[in-house]
């Protein structure tokens, strides 16, 4: 089994969009996958309570581990629980601010594969742009902001699920993110 975190000491970097996301694209890869919601805010399980996504969402780790291949944890904004997993997918924004609170927060977790995550940038922003290039060069996933992602949210689904403008864009994104994933260190 795989275990992967989605955690960021900032709040609203998308952990939850993307954490739901990467487990559609597990699932639909052919994979048993489940997803904890360990947010006070339950947004995953809150997306999940509208019956249309094809894998569970549960609240807090199970007493019992299940039998899935990916087992996907969305942890709250802090510094004060940190992911146990091993794999650690760290979602920010291209900002100065994201990028201070990260390279202080993986000092947290050392020895984890950590593996970092630009969300939701707007390339037409010069500065955000040229952040977002500087950590692709140093090895980070890009995440384009597309209107996709919150529709699909607001669905209760996930990209993978949709077949409008934009779809096969992000799914292609979070189906780069799962291969990293996959991709030995």
């Amino acid at each position: 089994m795989r275990r992967i975190a989605f955690w960021s000491p900032k709040g609203g970097v998308g952990k939850t969009t993307l954490a739901l996301n990467f487990a559609a694209a597990a699932y639909y890869a052919g994979n048993k996958v489940i997803v904890c919601d360990l947010d006070p805010q339950q947004s995953a399980v809150d997306v999940f309570s509208e019956n249309q996504l094809p894998f569970t969402v549960i609240a807090n780790m199970p007493q019992v581990m299940p039998n899935v291949d990916f087992l996907i944890c969305d942890y709250a904004p802090s510094v004060e629980r940190l992911p146990l997993e091993e794999t650690i997918i760290m979602p920010m924004r291209a900002s100065m601010l994201d990028l201070k609170a990260i390279g202080r927060s993986t000092r947290l977790v050392r020895g984890k594969r950590i593996i970092k995550c630009v969300n939701a940038v707007d390339t037409r922003r010069q500065d955000e742009r040229i952040i977002a290039m500087k950590l692709y060069a140093e090895g980070a996933q890009l995440i384009k902001g597309r209107s996709i992602y919150v529709r699909s949210m607001g669905k209760g689904q996930t990209v993978f699920q949709q077949n409008v403008y934009g779809a096969r864009d992000a799914q292609n994104e979070i189906n780069r993110l799962l291969q990293r994933v996959l991709q030995p260190e």
